[in-house]
């Protein structure tokens, strides 16, 4: 045999041992990437069927309580958002009008706080908290609410004070007459309740919604603002995907915390900080870590200006370290407690813990 032959023969073994190769190769693949896609399409299926745990399946809401663990584990809630000159703050941009159908002037609202320690012994103690009445002024202007993006405004029949229109005397099924009927049945359904304020929005009301005859205390504006005041420059970041950096005045929660202390559970602090709005459609819950977060402010001012009605006034929350759905707006109460609080958004699918 030549040496070309030879050479022939060679490169046809090689050819051969390739495409053999090849075709083995080729076999493996299909069976992993077929074995990869029936894994795929088990998993989405075991997720899309997976009971509803407030809205999204309960394999998504433990990966969602996975994350936020781990979050906590590796930052603590002790890292400071970034602050920025005065300068380069805006007006913020309006959203979310839950909790906020009518107006609410300052001398008409009292802060509630439950749960702290020997509140009996306070000028401010009232042995129900709930039995204040906000004395509410009119409905929130047309106009400015049309910028919130998750719920829409009543349609002007029934205010949260009580004021509901007549039940339409026609009979005529018509939004209004629809409005006041639902207030109605809620009214009569409040009358036979343990609780006096009971929210009646979307997510429905909060298990933390304090009962009848709840002790604590009821400060005024001016009580709270003998607190330091603080000013802050910080970037308020919505779920929805925009920010904007803020020019805020008020207190720090950690002051107010510090002065009106919560009772002890065995020996020690609780574990949450619960807030609402005055009627109890809106409310949110917090670790008592980020509660004392030194950038959780009380906010009373934006822009140096006293705070705007759409904006929450006469008290809102801001903590740069949450997102936009955590930093309610028009807190009525706050209560401290060792169980996981309810959370607005979170009974719609939101993320508790909702952590930057």
């Amino acid at each position: 045999m030549s040496e070309q032959d030879h050479e022939r023969v060679v490169a046809s073994g090689d050819a051969t041992t390739v495409k053999r190769e090849s075709a083995r190769r080729t076999r493996r693949s299909f069976l992993v990437g077929g074995v990869a896609a029936a894994a795929g399409y088990g998993v989405s299926r075991w997720i899309a069927n997976s009971p509803d745990d407030l809205r999204i399946q309960s394999a998504l809401r433990k990966t969602w309580n996975f994350d936020a663990a781990v979050s906590r584990a590796v930052f603590d809630e002790r890292g400071l958002a970034p602050t920025y000159h005065v300068s380069q703050a805006k007006p913020l941009r309006l959203n979310g009008i839950v909790g906020l159908d009518d107006v609410l002037p300052v001398e008409g609202w009292r802060l509630q706080i439950a749960g702290v320690a020997n509140a009996e012994h306070s000028p401010f103690y009232a042995p129900d908290v709930t039995a204040w009445e906000y004395k509410y002024a009119a409905a929130t202007a047309p106009g400015e609410v049309d910028h919130d993006l998750k719920s829409a405004p009543g349609n002007g029949s029934v205010s949260k004070t009580g004021k509901a229109t007549e039940l339409n005397p026609s009979g005529a099924v018509d939004s209004d007459a629809g409005a006041a009927l639902a207030a109605h049945i809620e009214a009569l359904m409040k009358a036979t309740s343990k609780k006096r304020h009971e929210g009646s929005d979307e997510a429905g009301p909060s298990k933390n919604a304090l009962d009848i005859g709840t002790p604590g205390l009821l400060l005024t504006m001016d009580e709270l603002m003998k607190l330091p005041h603080v000013e802050l420059v910080t970037e308020f970041k919505c779920i929805e995907g925009w920010s904007n950096v803020t020019h805020w005045g008020g207190v720090r929660l950690r002051d107010l915390i510090d002065a009106y202390p919560p009772e002890k559970v065995n020996g020690r602090e609780p574990r949450y900080v619960y807030m609402e709005t005055p009627n109890g459609d809106y409310y949110c819950g917090y670790d008592m870590a980020a509660a004392r977060h030194p950038q959780s402010l009380l906010v009373t001012e934006m822009g140096g200006q006293p705070l705007l009605q759409e904006h929450g006034a006469p008290l809102r929350l801001h903590t740069p370290i949450k997102y936009g759905y955590k930093q309610i707006k028009r807190i009525g109460l706050i209560a401290y407690t060792d169980e996981k609080p309810d959370d607005y958004w979170t009974k719609l699918g939101y993320d508790w813990y909702a952590g930057l």
